[in-house]
This record gives C-alpha cells, sequence and structure tokens, in this order.
C-alpha cells in the first residue's frame, strides 16, 4: 500500500517537472548589432519558483517571464537598469557598450506569500549553458 502511494506520487511529481518550463521559440542568439547592444534577461527553470511571474523592467521594455523563460532586447548604449515592479528594494544597474551583449539572470525566491526578486549579469559562457534550456516568451508591455 505504501509502495502504490509513493510510486503515485513519484510519478506525479516526474509528470510535473517534465511540462513546467515556458512554451516558446528555444533559444537561438540574436546578431549584435554595432551601434547597440542585445541584452537576454532570463529565468531558469526552479520548482519552488514556478508560481510567480512579476513584472519586471529592463531598460524601455516590461516582460513577465515564466520559468524556463528569456527576451531578447536591443538597446542603445548607456545606463540600464532592470526592476521587478513587486519588489522595489531590487533593481540592477549597469552600462551598456554598442557591439556587445549582456546575459541578465533573473531568480525568484518565494518568500511568505509574495516573491523576492534578484537580478545578476552572467558570465556570457555560463549564461549560454543555463539560457539553452529557456524558451523565448513574448513582450507584455
Amino acid at each position: 500500500m505504501i509502495r502504490g502511494v509513493a510510486g503515485i506520487l513519484a510519478g506525479a511529481v516526474c509528470m510535473m517537472l517534465a511540462g513546467c518550463g515556458a512554451q516558446g521559440e528555444a533559444y537561438q542568439p540574436m546578431a549584435i548589432p554595432a551601434s547597440r547592444s542585445v541584452i537576454y534577461i532570463y529565468r531558469p527553470y526552479k520548482v519552488l519558483s514556478w508560481e510567480a511571474t512579476p513584472m519586471i523592467t529592463c531598460g524601455h521594455e516590461s516582460i513577465e517571464l515564466e520559468p524556463g523563460g528569456y527576451y531578447a532586447f536591443v538597446e542603445d548604449s548607456g545606463p540600464l537598469t532592470c526592476a521587478a515592479a513587486t519588489d522595489t528594494k531590487t533593481e540592477y544597474k549597469f552600462d551598456a557598450h554598442a557591439g556587445e551583449q549582456y546575459f541578465i539572470k533573473e531568480d525568484v525566491d518565494p518568500v511568505g506569500l509574495g516573491s523576492h526578486v534578484r537580478f545578476s549579469l552572467m558570465n556570457a559562457a555560463v549564461a549560454g549553458d543555463e539560457i539553452k534550456g529557456c524558451s523565448r516568451q513574448g513582450i507584455k508591455n
């Protein structure tokens, strides 16, 4: 009896994990324009963060990224800020340079009834491996 319940529970967990990533096109790198920069913001899939999809703004665009999702946008050179609407204390600022690409990782952790968002500027090699498991999301602003 206990083995049967454990088997059902294990099967349910496996089914839940198999189909929980964002739906969309698989990651494809963009060509980097010489006069602008490409910014990828991505959110790797984590089991405990699947319920929250906070609105985030990077530069002039806003989007809600599902776990396992990414979005790429092109910005002019200069200071760039990424922030979450639900977590006003979370803000990441950096300078974007023409002809370069940037990978911003969004981590969403459940906290009480809400969530906490963190942004990290990632090394291209590390981000390249992580973003391969993400699907492109549509713009929401």
